[in-house]
């Protein structure tokens, strides 16, 4: 290869015409990560009928009423090492000898749980779950027959137990 008589390099041995490429070649590269990732994770949140899943909330407003107008209400205990729940209820009228409980990422159902609880002696119930790392939840206490509710939140840093529709019940240490 000749040298130019000035003293003066070809462009590829030159720094400045690589520096300003590298931005626009990383910009390109960022863009297929980003639309790798979107491709690849789920969107949970998002349904394809959100109108008629509207409608089937309205649909169960009725089962809030049912755990109402039977005075119930419950407190959940959950164990120090987040394996055992345990439900204290109180209500006017007798409950089954099982009960469910269900708690609900607010953002990722992966997380979802459904907690088979039995009777342990009067109105209390008793169950295992998975621990899980989630600081916030949704709680629900069903019955099998999805008859009844009650919804409440809990949130980890708070303590390991909430209280569950009309508080009635004077708190129970583990």
């Amino acid at each position: 290869m000749q040298k130019d008589p000035k003293g003066s390099r070809p462009w590829y041995q030159e720094p400045w015409p690589w520096l300003l490429m590298a931005g626009p070649v990383i910009v390109v590269i960022a863009a297929f990560i980003t639309f790798g990732l979107a491709v690849k994770s789920d969107d949970g949140m998002v349904v394809d009928d959100y109108y008629q899943q509207g409608k089937e909330i309205n649909k169960q407003l009725h089962r809030d009423e049912a755990a109402k107008a039977m005075g119930l209400s419950a407190q959940v205990l959950f164990s120090p090492d987040m394996r055992q729940i345990r439900v204290i209820t109180s209500s006017r009228q007798p409950l089954p000898a099982a009960l469910e409980l269900l708690l609900l990422h607010p953002s990722q159902d992966d997380f979802d749980q459904h907690i088979a609880l039995q009777r342990t002696g009067d109105n209390v119930y008793q169950g295992s779950l998975k621990p899980a790392s989630a600081n916030h939840w949704y709680v629900h206490l069903q019955d099998q027959d999805k008859r009844w509710r009650l919804q409440g939140e809990w949130r980890t840093a708070e303590g390991q137990q909430v209280m569950l529709g009309t508080p009635a019940l004077t708190p129970v240490e583990n």
